[in-house]
Formats: structure tokens, sequence, C-alpha cells
């Protein structure tokens, strides 16, 4: 084999792991920046409460919330959660039939999740700090 073509296969071989290491440090960086306990009010109609939400670095999650009974008043764990760059989506199942399902993101400064979700057929509106 020359040198030429050890020189070529070097090259894509480095490139291709750099691929790799990017494409698992992304994810784990943008959950990292999601990573804490977000707390603040969840908007139904006239019907309002505290939002809670618990991401540790694992990239799992609860959510808890207060004032919205069918869902009850427990923590209950996060599914289909996907994290992007300053985005948020997932969805739990609560006591109640229905499933939470939001789509957030951060704002600007980092400091605020800013959301929207569907429970049990009605939008509800959330803004959550973390703590």
């Amino acid at each position: 084999m020359s040198e030429k073509m050890r020189q070529k296969m070097r090259r894509t071989f480095l490139i291709l792991l750099a691929a790799v290491v990017w494409s698992v440090a992304l994810p784990i960086a943008a959950a990292d920046e999601m990573n804490g306990t977000w707390s603040g009010p969840w908007y139904r109609g006239m019907s309002s409460g505290i939002m809670t939400l618990r991401i540790d670095a694992s990239g799992k999650g609860l959510v808890q919330f207060t004032n919205l009974e069918s869902f009850g008043e427990n923590a209950v764990p996060l599914s289909k959660m996907e994290v992007g760059h300053k985005a948020l989506k997932f969805s739990a199942a609560g006591a109640g039939a229905g499933v939470f399902v939001a789509s957030s993101s951060l704002t600007s400064e980092g400091k605020v999740l800013k959301g929207a979700a569907q429970y049990e057929g009605f939008p509800i509106e959330f803004k959550l700090k973390r703590r």
C-alpha cells in the first residue's frame, strides 16, 4: 500500500472518529443545559398551578403539578424525552387517562424554560425557572 493511500485512510479515519465524538458530545451538552430543577406556573384556561420539572445528569426526569387534579399530586417519570439545543420535548402519564405532551425551549438568556403542552385535549402553557 502506498504512502498516499495510508495518509488518505488515516485522514478518513480521523474524520469519522471526529464525527462520532461530535454526535455523542452534542446531545450530552444539550442535556447538561437542561439539568436541574425547574419550577413555575402552568396555565390552562382559568386554571393554574405550579409545575416542577426535575432533570438529572443521566437524562431522566420527573414532573409534578399542583392544582391539576386529574394528573395527580405525585411526581411521575418523563417519557419520550428529546433534548436538543435549547429545546426539550417530553411526555408524562399521570394518574388520569390523558398523557401530558410538552414542547419547550430556553429563552435567549437560558434562565427560563417556556413551553406549551396538551393534556386531556386542552392546551397548557408553562414558564419555569431553574431553582
